[in-house]
């Protein structure tokens, strides 16, 4: 197969009476060949090569003991929030006890039988061996706002007014959802095998950019800013290219992973990629490597800068959309506390789309639900959050329920803008 010989591919006969003969040469075939793989070998390191320096190092944890604890987590989700099951119990998720990790068990009102028809029954201390918590926590609801105009003189960090530069953390929605606001979480391009410059698009939440009445994209999808519930003026700035389209049904069998649509940018209009009192996103962490306890921020339409820590990794909830009256079920997610005393509230109604970070700036995750109601729990109050070691009750307002960001970029078919 080595060897390099020629090839007759045709002859003529000239009009001399001569003959003119074509060959093909196996050097060219092994040219062609190297060349090829060169090529394809070159492709793929370098993808290789710009996804790991676009990642944060893992750091050291057990993987092996979580993924166990995940499945018992699975075990437990599928019962517990089953349809029908409890009224009480939301989510479950994975969190800290003692230096270990446990399954954490949300409930709605810790006085309350904790499940249809089981009285006075507590949860039990342990399951397979990883020890169980209750957590009091009002249900979490979708973040896009319906008409907040009284809030606007509570938080005076968001930025709801008609911005020249389009940036991240900024008001804006779909043109179809009158009244609503929500925010503009960051800036991507889509994942092609073709160099060249690449398109830019805007990031954010399905129910933020996209109007979930209807079951496709026309050209009435046009993005504003800033949103159609403000007072401000505002004016289109893109228009809606995909969006992940949710189930509603609460069916634990038929999970949610993501709400996240991508909205292509219109050339005429400029941007900068940054969170204002954050900066650019320099990389993005993967699902596996976030880790309980760890400090997270974000900039959003309503609450601005805050700054808050990952309460539940893994975390399997039920969320509830108020414009269709239904709930989605939703599967490993993640769960932010605010970091108090400083930050009352993490993320309020309105911040839908914010890009949660780290602290150095990796992409952690796009918020798209959470709590803002201040609930009273009459049987939490020596309750602590888990992992956080501050004296407050866990059912306070201002919980942010997030995407990973991983999960985001892979189903989305995206990369960030970095």
């Amino acid at each position: 197969m080595l060897a390099f010989e020629k090839h007759v591919l045709w002859s003529r006969t000239n009009p001399d009476g001569g003959t003119t003969t074509y060959y093909y040469s196996d050097e060219i075939t092994w040219i062609v060949g190297a060349l090829a793989l060169a090529w394809l070998i070159w492709f793929f390191l370098a993808r290789y090569i710009r996804a790991m320096k676009m990642r944060r190092p893992a750091r050291h944890r057990n993987h092996r003991r979580l993924r166990q604890i995940i499945r018992i987590k699975n075990e437990l989700s599928s019962r517990y929030l089953q349809p029908g099951f409890s009224s009480n119990i939301h989510a479950v998720g994975i969190g800290m006890l003692g230096g270990d990790h446990c399954i954490q068990v949300f409930v709605a009102d810790a006085g309350n039988e904790l499940w249809n028809g089981s009285g006075a029954t507590p949860l039990p201390d342990r399951y397979r061996d990883v020890p169980l918590t209750l957590v009091p926590m009002p249900a979490a609801d979708f973040l896009a706002v319906s008409g907040l105009k009284a809030a606007a003189n509570q938080y005076q960090n968001g930025i709801r007014n008609y911005q020249d530069v389009i940036i991240g953390g900024i008001s804006g929605a779909n043109a179809n959802l009158t009244g609503q606001s929500g925010t503009i979480g960051y800036f991507c391009t889509r994942k092609s095998a073709l160099p060249g410059r690449k398109q830019v698009y805007i990031l954010s939440n399905s129910h933020v950019l996209a109007d979930l009445r209807k079951a496709s994209v026309d050209q009435r999808d046009l993005i504003m800013q800033p949103s159609p519930g403000e007072s401000d003026s505002n004016r289109p700035i893109g228009s809606l290219v995909t969006f992940s389209k949710l189930k509603f049904n609460g069916n634990t069998n038929e999970p949610n992973y993501i709400d996240a649509a991508v909205a292509r940018l219109w050339s005429l209009h400029q941007y900068k990629p940054v969170l204002p009192f954050i900066g650019a996103a320099k990389g993005y962490v993967l699902k596996k490597d976030i880790q309980v306890g760890e400090a997270v921020r974000k900039f959003g339409r309503t609450t601005g800068y805050t700054e808050g820590r990952v309460f539940s990794i893994f975390l399997d909830i039920l969320i509830r959309y108020d414009r269709t009256g239904q709930s989605a079920f939703f599967k490993d997610q993640l769960f932010i506390e605010p970091a108090s005393p400083d930050f009352e509230k993490f993320v309020a109604k309105g911040d839908s789309g914010s890009l949660l970070v780290d602290e150095k700036q990796n992409a952690v995750g796009l918020i798209f639900a959470g709590t803002s109601r201040a609930p009273e729990f009459p049987n939490s109050a020596t309750a602590k959050p888990i992992g956080s070691g501050a004296d407050k009750p866990v059912g306070i307002e201002g919980y942010a329920v997030v995407n990973p960001i991983d999960e985001v970029l892979d189903r989305m078919k995206i990369e960030l803008l970095l």
